[in-house]
């Protein structure tokens, strides 16, 4: 008899049992997972046979329980690795078949809120896989009133193509087999004026590990596109090796499962044995990117809903990438998409440590303003010539001077040196307008109250010294940007230091004078300009 603990566990996991999908030509078997997951230590017991007495059924219950594989995932993306190489494996099941996985290491874990979270997770999943959701489902395994693993059960009838549809004959059906194209001239048809690839797909992993490196150390390295990568092989902040992996999955599931594999990789070494990871899937929705698009959101979702966020970063590369940030992407700022477009579909795996540390050197926005330069004076012709030729011969001679560009020559010294020096916070010797640049003196004298002020007032647009509501706001530059995130980290720092020391003695043993000055800048009752509720207000979101 179902306890009504029972069913309302039930009813709050009937999501993972449901979900719908739009099929997409795929093949359904992956070499490359079957071979990582022949070498995952699986825990498999026997059976023992069913008897007829109920102690004896109670007894055989347990031990098909027993049977069962166990995961000993003790972490999200571990779970989620087992997850989808479950889910993966039923791609190769039919109807009637089935499989349970336990996760006796997750338990703990497997509250109603983590598991509506996942549920959310797979159901994003659902609208691009071509099996899961269709053929295949995934549900809870339940007992004694908690989840102890997931099931994932087969309907796919192996006499019926999934990919054949038959109609009914519709009299109004034109099926174009008369079109006359009498009159159309051939000058009227789009032709591709750029060579056609040779060799698009490689058989030799080899071969594509050997164009994907050529094309990180033109692009991403010579052409300054990514500020803190040191030629193919290392990149970071501090500097580690690049891990390049090579998976010709060419379904959903087995990208899925892939994937989070290579998340637990890079959660598992040290940054000094792997700095980031490049996960080159060449045989993976290279013609679809409207699908790699999806897919990609399904793995940027769960990253703040499952708390993985302050573990990994994602950037996505294919050969058809347009950026959707609202600018224009045509004529010569078309050249900016090839800041992500690649030979072949990428992954690439950051550590958000790394991550952090770059934006505070290196405002984003800078680095895409500077990539948008740097292209765009290449031009669309050459840099789509050169990835489908995969050979950037051509542009051997093209390579920025990172001493001449300032935002790459400050990054440098950061990899470098693990600081940023207060002289590079002006950012003087780039060419930015002088009208965006930041005094450096503001930072090097303290005043990093007026710091965070200016830059709020011009985002919010408010009056300076007034506190009013101005009638137009301004983006931040890069500069100003940088400034502003340093400020407001020493500001942080230093007020939570005085929370928890008491603020230091006025002598000048005691204090520095840039600390002398933000102290003065708090007390000074005159100021009468609002800034301890602007500052207030920073502080507010910081800890948020």
């Amino acid at each position: 008899m179902m306890t009504k603990a029972t069913l309302l566990m039930a009813i709050s996991l009937l999501p993972l049992m449901s979900g719908f999908t739009t099929p997409k030509n795929f093949d359904k078997t992956s070499p490359d997972l079957a071979n990582a997951m022949e070498s995952r230590n699986y825990a498999l017991f026997s059976v023992a046979p069913a008897s007829e007495s109920s102690q004896d059924q109670e007894g055989a219950a347990e031990d098909i329980e027993d049977s069962h594989l166990v995961d000993n995932a003790n972490s999200t993306s571990k779970f989620l690795r087992g997850l989808w190489e479950l889910i993966a494996r039923g791609n190769n099941m039919v109807r009637g078949e089935s499989e349970t996985v336990l996760f006796p290491d997750m338990e703990s874990q497997f509250t109603s809120r983590y598991l509506n979270l996942v549920t959310a997770h797979l159901d994003g999943c659902k609208d691009v896989t071509d099996n899961f959701g269709v053929t295949t489902s995934l549900q809870p395994y339940i007992k004694d009133k908690r989840v102890k693993g997931f099931t994932v059960k087969s309907f796919r009838n192996p006499d019926k193509d999934p990919d054949s549809y038959e109609f009914d004959y519709d009299p109004f059906w034109d099926d174009g087999d008369d079109w006359n194209y009498e009159g159309v001239d051939d000058e009227d048809m789009p032709t591709d004026k750029y060579p056609e690839i040779v060799d698009k797909i490689p058989d030799d992993d080899d071969k594509i590990i050997t164009i994907s490196k050529a094309w990180v150390e033109k692009i991403c390295s010579d052409m300054g596109i990514c500020p803190f990568s040191k030629g193919a092989e290392e990149a970071g902040l501090p500097i580690g090796p690049v891990y390049y992996c090579i998976d010709r999955s060419t379904s959903l599931e087995d990208m899925y499962a892939r994937y989070w594999a290579e998340v637990v990789r890079v959660e598992e070494q040290d940054q000094s044995e792997l700095s980031t990871t490049l996960l080159v899937a060449p045989e993976f929705c290279m013609d679809q990117i409207e699908i790699f698009e999806q897919f990609s959101t399904t793995l940027t979702q769960p990253l703040s809903a499952l708390d993985l966020e302050a573990s990994i970063q994602l950037v996505f590369f294919h050969p058809n990438w347009s950026f959707r940030d609202g600018s224009a992407r045509e004529g010569i700022g078309a050249a900016a998409n090839y800041a992500r477009r690649s030979p072949w579909p990428m992954i690439n795996i950051l550590r958000t440590s790394q991550v952090r540390a770059a934006q505070k050197g290196i405002p984003t926005g800078l680095v895409y303003k500077q990539n948008e330069k740097t292209l765009s004076g290449v031009g669309v012709d050459t840099l789509e010539t050169c990835l489908r030729l995969r050979d950037w011969e051509a542009m051997k001679d093209v390579k920025v001077n990172r001493k001449e560009i300032e935002a790459l020559r400050v990054a440098r010294d950061f990899q470098n040196t693990g600081t940023i020096k207060v002289d590079d916070a002006s950012f003087a010797n780039d060419a930015t307008p002088a009208a965006n640049k930041v005094d450096g003196r503001q930072i090097e004298q303290g005043d990093l109250v007026n710091v965070v002020l200016e830059a709020l007032s011009k985002r919010l647009g408010l009056e300076t010294g007034s506190g009013g509501v101005g009638s137009t706001t301004y983006a931040l530059s890069g500069p100003e940007t940088s400034a502003a995130i340093m400020a407001t980290d020493f500001l942080l720092k230093e007020l939570n230091r005085v929370a928890d020391d008491g603020p230091e003695e006025k002598s000048p043993n005691a204090t520095t004078e840039s600390h002398q000055a933000i102290v003065d800048d708090f007390e000074d009752p005159a100021s009468g300009d609002g800034r301890e509720d602007l500052v207030g207000e920073v502080v507010l979101n910081q800890t948020e």
